[in-house]
C-alpha cells in the first residue's frame, strides 16, 4: 500500500485528515451526519453516499474498519481515489487545520 504525500514529499490533505480521525474517531460522526443530511436533501450521488456510509460505519465499530477507512483515505488505489473525489468530511478539519493543509500541500481544498 502506498500512502499519499504531496509532490513536495509533505503530508497530503488526506494524511492530515486520516491522522485527525485516528486521534479523534468520534469525528467520523461528522461525516456520517453530512451523509444523512445529503440523503435527506435528495443528493444525486446516492451510491457514493452509501459506499462512504458503509466505510464510516465499519470504522466506528471495528479496528479493521478503521484500518480500511485509513486505506481509503491514503491509498493511491484508483477505486479509493474515485471515492475520495466525493468527500463527506466537511467540518472535520477546523479552519486553521484547512489553512495548514493548504500550506503543507501547496494545494487548495
Amino acid at each position: 500500500m502506498s500512502f499519499e504525500l504531496s509532490e513536495q514529499g509533505r503530508p497530503s490533505y488526506w494524511r492530515l485528515l486520516a491522522d485527525k480521525l485516528q486521534r479523534e474517531p468520534a469525528l467520523i460522526k461528522v461525516a456520517r451526519n453530512n451523509i444523512t443530511r445529503w440523503r435527506e436533501q435528495g443528493h444525486s450521488a446516492l451510491q457514493r453516499l452509501n459506499e462512504w456510509d458503509g466505510v464510516l460505519l465499519a470504522a466506528e465499530n471495528d479496528p479493521k474498519g478503521m484500518q480500511h477507512l485509513l486505506s481509503v483515505l491514503l491509498d493511491t488505489n484508483e477505486d479509493h481515489e474515485r471515492l475520495r473525489d466525493f468527500s463527506p468530511f466537511a467540518g472535520v478539519l477546523t479552519r486553521e487545520e484547512r489553512r495548514r493543509a493548504r500550506e503543507l500541500c501547496g494545494f487548495r481544498h
